[in-house]
């Protein structure tokens, strides 16, 4: 078990919070609060870990958050503000917690992908979506995978993914504590 520390836990309740509203109303998440988490996340892992190790961790959570979620966004299923959000929580976490609240999120937003389906009436589409997305992307092909990508999304549609983070930076501090 991991302890979170006083400003750690707090500084990502607030940061998720933040991100969740902004997702959940514009569909975006600001590149400012990204950065303003970023940057305090240094001092914040260096009070916490001490100097050899602080920034050491900040390094590594903020790339162990951000490149998971990377192929999501490469295969346009996720924006790039939820990767750089997932980069910030990984920053003020470190790489274990990091990693946790990725999983976490991951399968948080399966969840509300499937209760969107189910609300849309579209769980048969969305599967058959994801299902040939899977086949073009093994067939590496790139007109087909284009095609599949777009009737991917008709399906769903757009989802606020910040707030699959959030729960899962939030069961993270709560698990952690």
């Amino acid at each position: 078990m991991n302890t979170v520390l006083f400003p750690t836990g707090p500084c990502v309740v607030a940061l998720v919070v933040i991100a969740m509203s902004y997702d959940l109303h514009a569909r975006r998440i600001p590149n400012w609060l990204v950065a303003i988490a970023l940057i305090a996340a240094l001092p914040i892992q260096i009070v916490a870990n001490g100097l050899p190790i602080g920034p050491i961790w900040w390094v590594t959570g903020a790339l162990t958050g951000g490149l998971l979620l990377m192929p999501g966004y490469l295969i346009r299923m996720l924006g790039a503000g939820d990767v750089k959000l997932m980069a910030a929580v990984g920053a003020l976490l470190g790489p274990r917690a990091a990693l946790e609240a990725v999983l976490l999120a991951t399968a948080i937003g399966g969840v509300l992908a499937f209760f969107a389906l189910m609300r849309k009436r579209r769980l048969r589409r969305g599967v058959a979506g994801a299902m040939s997305m899977l086949i073009a992307m093994s067939a590496d092909s790139a007109t087909t995978s284009t095609a599949h990508e777009r009737d991917a999304g008709l399906t769903v549609g757009s989802l606020p993914y910040g707030v699959a983070i959030a729960i899962g930076s939030v069961i993270t501090l709560i698990l952690n504590v």
